[in-house]
């Protein structure tokens, strides 16, 4: 994915996110319902993405470039 890619990428996101959004501020009770489901599944892709971001920047070495001297640590500098 090119960096045009991921600001697509997450401009759409954000506008599904305000879509979503806006079903929750005032959606009927059957599209709420569906909506906790919608959002649990993106939130289980949305996980695997992150599993395999992080798998591949380990993978290639790149957090021990970076000075890590652990993934974890990585993590915790990078996310916060």
């Amino acid at each position: 994915m090119s960096a045009g890619s991921l600001g697509t990428a997450h401009r759409l996101l954000a506008q599904a996110v305000a879509e979503l959004d806006a079903v929750a501020a005032s959606g009927s009770d059957a599209e709420l319902l569906s909506l906790l489901t919608v959002c649990e599944g993106v939130s289980r892709q949305l996980d695997q993405a992150v599993v395999a971001a992080v798998a591949g920047l380990d993978r290639r070495g790149v957090f021990a470039d970076r000075g890590y001297k652990s993934t974890v640590s990585a993590l915790s500098d990078l996310l916060g």
